[in-house]
């Protein structure tokens, strides 16, 4: 199916809402102490908000390797993504096994997530939104 410009942008806004709920969530999970998945959940909300983007200029990419969506960003939209963006996209990367499945963390996710994990996570997730918002407007 063949997407009007009108339909895209309608398209990358809903994935761009999504991204928010996302990173509202991950704020929710560490309220409750619930470390792992406000990582999980931060992560999320960059993968949305980089899809929001690629959405946004007609492409649709499927994954969850936040380095190889920003790679299309670059590549195929040709928007540098910045190196703090770039720091952001690896550090949240891993999150999205490593957060879900004791095998990836090496033990039991729940168990070896911290506060301050958590709150990186959520920054991170919060500059990747906001970096892919200005795009968007």
């Amino acid at each position: 199916m063949v997407l009007d410009r009108d339909s895209l942008r309608r398209e990358a806004l809903l994935w761009l809402r999504q991204a928010e709920a996302d990173l509202r969530v991950a704020i929710h999970s560490l309220e409750f102490k619930d470390w792992f998945a406000s990582a999980f959940w931060s992560h999320q909300a960059a993968e949305k908000a980089l899809k929001s983007l690629l959405l946004s200029r007609g492409r649709s990419v499927r994954g969850h390797n936040l380095l190889y969506l920003a790679e299309v960003v670059k590549t195929e939209l040709g928007i540098d993504v910045p190196e703090e963006v770039m720091k952001c996209l690896r550090r949240l990367n891993p999150h999205y096994t490593v957060a879900r499945y004791p095998n990836a963390a090496n033990g039991l996710p729940y168990q070896i997530y911290d506060e301050d994990t958590a709150r990186e996570a959520i920054e991170y997730g919060r500059r990747v939104l906001e970096w892919v918002k200005q795009f968007l407007r």
